[in-house]
């Protein structure tokens, strides 16, 4: 390495233009805890935020030649994999010298294939990076050609792709360093609009890793398949300096907040005894909600609560290993509403045994529980899933970056399907019919109504109306109707 600067870029992916306005950019919070832990041992590090989609790569390019950073690290998701290998050939157009490094989601499932794909990436980190990002440096600064000693990795030696041995988890998540949120301007980043109720809002976790395996989730590949908790000190520290900053909403991204009742218990009485504390939304199991913990959250300002129900079919819940009961959905719903928290409950269809009937069934208990906000994704197969690795028909597998580029349901592009009943688009079609056919019911719409407090929230609930009325548009225009 010719300098101790690093840049962190997290590649971006595009939904449909009408979606603008309801999905959110937020801060990256993998890149965050990485700059923080990497600039502690003396090294310069960036974060690229860009300030136009469209002045994207010219942004980028006028940074690589001010800053001149000797290496390059991109977190990527499947869906933005494909950019992410546009921005590496970028680069290495600009400085054949400088490292480019992939990691994150995609990268812990793939991490092998990414190097085969991309000529123009060097190096690939796979699991939690913090560690291996900081050993790979200081073997790049010493001049080191083997890499095989460092965890986590893959590397090319002699032209063949090497892949180490896994990289143990961090055991003790407090001794982390916070977010180096101080690294971009904060007020270019908000959250979804039908989950953000602050003037200023941010995003955090308190947890790390997931035991429960979903077969449809590949969140753990990054992080672990064993939860490692932050404590309540360590929780509330962060929690302070965001509101210190202006933030008065904050949305925790852990996937199961509440897993742990008695922290959940104490987390929630230290916001209840902070001063000006911030208005919340969190993720959680519906096995660890009932009337009690629903009160707690709410007196401790929490806005909304997000349940992942995936089925109203039980045995589609068996075959992905969710381990919930309908019943108790039911029950964690209600819990939620008669404690005045608003609700949010995911659904996906499109699953192996998913028929017409399984479907339907799943939006007849999405309207028996009756959340504030039902949302039906098409499922897709992530690499590392059970969906992917057992389900997905091999000759579907993606092998070039170009099949990549059309495997994901974003944007205009319709996607994997592994029910052979139905194509990728057929599932998508489904999904969007469901969410509009909930939203748009008019006893639903009271309810909604209902719930708003102010014109900020109204705006926020018209932002998500247009963006289903759109689809509506967009799919009678398709059938030839207008």
């Amino acid at each position: 390495m010719k300098n101790k600067n690093v840049l962190l870029i997290e590649a971006p992916y595009s939904y449909a233009s009408a979606g603008k306005e309801v999905v959110g950019k937020y801060f990256p919070l993998g890149i965050g805890y990485l700059a923080s832990y990497i600039r502690q041992f003396g090294y310069s590090v960036k974060i690229f935020q860009p300030s136009l989609d469209e002045a994207y790569d010219r942004e980028l390019t006028d940074l690589i030649a001010l800053f001149s950073p000797s290496l390059v690290g991109i977190s990527v998701m499947t869906p933005s994999y494909p950019r992410a290998v546009e921005i590496c050939e970028l680069i290495k157009s600009k400085n054949m010298e400088i490292t480019m490094v992939l990691g994150g989601h995609h990268v812990s499932a793939v991490g092998m294939e990414v190097l085969e794909q991309s000529p123009d990436t060097d190096f690939a980190v796979m699991g939690e990076g913090e560690i291996t990002m900081h050993e790979l440096i200081q073997a790049l600064e010493s001049g080191m050609s083997d890499y095989s000693e460092i965890n986590g990795l893959a590397w090319r030696e002699n032209g063949e792709v090497r892949v180490n041995s896994a990289r143990e988890l961090i055991e003790d998540i407090n001794t982390l360093s916070l977010p180096a949120r101080d690294l971009v301007d904060m007020d270019k980043y908000r959250l979804h609009s039908y989950i953000d109720f602050g003037k200023k809002s941010a995003t955090m976790i308190t947890t790390r890793g997931c035991p429960y395996k979903c077969a449809f989730c590949s969140s753990w590949l990054t992080m672990g398949a064993r939860y490692r908790f932050r404590s309540v000190e360590n929780i509330i520290t962060e929690v302070k300096e965001l509101v210190a900053s202006g933030i008065d909403h904050i949305v925790f991204e852990d996937d199961t907040m509440a897993l742990k009742r008695d922290r959940i218990m104490a987390i929630c009485d230290a916001l209840i005894k902070m001063p000006n504390s911030p208005t919340w939304y969190c993720l959680t199991r519906v096995d660890t909600m009932d009337h009690e913990l629903a009160k707690k959250f709410k007196e401790a300002g929490c806005k909304m609560v997000n349940f992942g129900i995936e089925s109203g079919s039980p045995e589609v819940l068996k075959l992905i290993g969710k381990k919930i009961s309908l019943d108790k959905a039911v029950e964690a719903v209600s819990a939620c509403k008669k404690a005045g928290l608003r609700t949010q409950c995911s659904f996906i269809v499109g699953f192996p045994i998913d028929t017409e009937n399984t479907m339907a069934m799943t939006y007849k208990m999405a309207t028996k529980i009756n959340p504030d906000i039902a949302i039906f994704f098409p499922l897709t197969p992530y690499p590392g899933t059970k969906m992917y690795n057992e389900y997905l028909d091999k000759a579907l597998i993606p092998h070039t970056v170009d099949e990549w580029r059309n495997y994901i349901m974003t944007d205009n592009r319709s996607g994997i399907s592994v029910n052979i009943g139905y194509t990728g688009e057929e599932i998508k079609a489904i999904a969007n019919k469901y969410n509009r056919k909930f939203f748009l019911r008019p006893l639903h719409i009271l309810g909604m109504l209902k719930t708003v407090n102010n014109l900020t929230d109204l705006l926020r609930l018209a932002r998500g109306a247009l963006f289903l009325l759109a689809g509506i548009f967009k799919d009678i225009k398709k059938k030839g109707v207008a």
